[in-house]
């Protein structure tokens, strides 16, 4: 009997949307298909480990499936996830699968009760045999109980005309390697781990299922097609390009960062069922970064950038912390700027009017406009001491995380450098303190050019105060 169904392309794990009663969000789910298929998609894959199939029953899981034949009508193929840990179970989904026009089944590995080989090989043998589907295997030792799918195993099941592949997720190459070496073409290698796909497929692997192509399978075709024809360098600059949000979606569990995202893209991915959907899975700083990685991508529309202002009103940061203008007179201002930040910097007595100043701005923040301590690394502040203040009101969490990291990574080379090349009196050091009011664009998407602009803007001020 030939074997049916080469799993070719990029197929996206698709998430399952639940409404907050647990409910599959049907017409959710559809847009989901829509928009993955519009975008290239070779085929979809519902109810695996991104879909959350561990937390549906059987006749969800039944609903999930017929719905999913429905929507797509023929488009492109579907790999219905069937896997069970019961043998009996997986063999009752998949004969479901292939009786409502499913084109093959992706079986998980039995996991929480790890079986002997001899107990792997009999599990997918007997779907293969019961089921009358194509049937993938799928490997992903990573998740609880589930032990690594052995190779020679794997070289038998390849000899049975109903298995066609096997999904690898566990990310490691060499065993991706193995399995191409050994199997010869025989059965489809499948990619399953976002992080190494261009790894993967310059290594002759042609098919992958990522979560992370719920949101991007174009970029994927890109990559592969590169690849195909010979460009390596263009091909690897993509990965590259991608890995930070491929990162993300791999390493926190793929449904939540891609549902996160999808949403960011204006496609509704409902909630994810207990206990995912406690609240935590992905701090506000990490969404803000997954909005940065989708603007830099053209998934997602950028903020509107407003470049750093000429100068920055140092003055009226002090008059507000209780310097009176003749005050100021008597300290040290330095200012600086390079093409996308601005700064300004005063230095005094820490025993002085600045130094009051200093601890006023420290404990009595105003709301956007909060100081912080300037630090090399936790634990670690520069000398003189020195607090930074935005030039501009923050007014996301996103912005937060740019001006109190990148900007203040900058500042605090800044600082380093001149006290490394002795430009600072070791009485200053001991003696003097430092005000900083800095503005850059609170929206960009190139934080290594901010903390590279923020030093050099600093240095220059601090060049003046230490001429």
């Amino acid at each position: 009997m030939p074997k049916k169904f080469v799993p070719r392309g990029i197929m996206p794990a698709l998430i399952t949307p639940f409404a907050k009663d647990g409910e599959i969000i049907e017409q959710s789910f559809r847009e989901i298909i829509d928009y993955t298929i519009s975008k290239g998609a070779a085929g979809v894959v519902p109810a695996g480990t991104t879909g959350e199939f561990v937390y549906m029953n059987m006749d969800e899981r039944k609903k999930l499936l017929s719905l999913t034949t429905e929507c797509v009508n023929g488009r492109v193929p579907i790999i219905a996830g069937t896997g069970q840990s019961s043998t009996e179970a997986a063999t009752e989904l998949t004969k479901y699968a292939a009786d409502i026009g499913c084109d093959a089944a992706l079986i998980v590995s039995p996991f929480y009760l790890k079986p002997t080989d001899k107990g792997y090989y009999e599990h997918y043998a007997t779907i293969a045999r019961k089921s009358d589907l194509p049937v993938i295997m799928y490997n992903i030792p990573q998740m609880g109980g589930m032990g690594v799918l052995p190779v020679s195993v794997v070289e038998d099941l390849a000899e049975l005309d109903n298995i066609v592949g096997i999904k690898d997720s566990s990310g490691n190459i060499t065993y991706m390697l193995e399995l191409l070496q050994k199997l010869k073409g025989r059965i489809s290698v499948i990619n399953g781990n976002d992080e190494i796909f261009f790894s993967a497929v310059t290594a002759g692997v042609n098919a992958a299922i990522m979560a992370s192509a719920n949101l991007m399978p174009h970029l994927w075709n890109d990559l592969l097609k590169k690849v195909r024809k010979g460009d390596i360098d263009g091909a690897l600059k993509l990965q590259l390009s991608m890995q930070t949000l491929t990162r993300i979606v791999t390493r926190y569990g793929g449904a939540p960062p891609v549902r996160a995202a999808l949403k960011m893209m204006g496609i509704d991915s409902g909630k994810a069922r207990m206990p995912l959907n406690t609240g935590g899975t992905l701090t506000p700083e990490l969404k803000e970064e997954i909005r940065v990685e989708l603007e830099k991508l053209g998934l997602i529309g950028g903020s509107k950038h407003v470049g750093p202002a000429k100068e920055v009103d140092i003055n009226g940061v002090l008059l507000e912390a209780g310097l009176s203008a003749e005050q100021q007179q008597a300290l040290k201002v330095g200012r600086g700027s390079s093409q996308a930040c601005t700064a300004s910097v005063v230095c005094g007595s820490k025993t002085g009017p600045l130094g009051s100043a200093f601890v006023r701005l420290l404990t009595t923040p105003r709301i956007g406009r909060e100081a912080l301590s300037v630090i090399l690394e936790p634990n670690l502040a520069v000398r003189p001491s020195s607090l930074m203040l935005p030039g501009r009101k923050i007014s996301s969490m996103r912005q937060a995380s740019v001006f109190y990291g990148p900007v203040q990574s900058g500042a605090a080379r800044a600082v380093a450098g001149h006290l490394a090349a002795g430009k600072i009196s070791p009485d200053a050091v001991q003696n003097n303190v430092m005000v900083m009011v800095i503005d850059v664009d609170l929206d960009t998407v190139d934080r290594r050019a901010v903390t590279a602009a923020t030093e050099v803007a600093v240095s220059a001020a601090l060049s003046q105060i230490w001429r």
